[in-house]
């Protein structure tokens, strides 16, 4: 399987790389710069220039191949508008890799988290969400 992966050289996604590459499949990996692209190269990927924002680079990198594997993120925590920034680069690219992938039999696989925000307060709606203990 040739699979596209976002985030290729990252710390999830360079595991994930070797692991496909360790069992026969081929990758192309979204690099976001030199630096990562000689990484990838190094790893046994094929390089692919561009980043979150750049959704043609996106398009050409799901339609390439047989599935895709959106390990990336932005990583910018330095504010509240960066984060949310990040937050909406993320979500477009999303939309992007699926609208590519959409009425195919090809996968879409990501992975989530929460980013830990410095000084943010924790805030539960007991409405919302009822502890209790067990």
């Amino acid at each position: 399987m040739h699979v596209f992966v976002t985030g290729g050289t990252g710390l999830i996604g360079s595991g994930v790389v070797a692991e496909l590459l360790g069992h026969g499949h081929t990758v192309l990996a979204l690099t976001r710069s030199d630096t990562s692209a000689h990484a990838a190269a190094a790893a046994g990927a094929e390089p692919l220039r561009g980043g979150l924002a750049d959704l043609d680079v996106l398009r050409d990198g799901a339609a390439r191949t047989d599935g895709v594997i959106h390990l990336a993120f932005g990583n910018d925590f330095s504010s509240a508008d960066a984060l949310a920034k990040v937050i909406a680069e993320e979500t477009a690219a999303l939309a992007t890799l699926g609208e590519q992938l959409t009425g195919s039999d090809r996968p879409l696989v990501t992975v989530s988290g929460t980013p830990w925000v410095p000084e943010a307060s924790l805030v539960i709606d007991s409405e919302v969400c009822s502890l209790r203990t067990i």
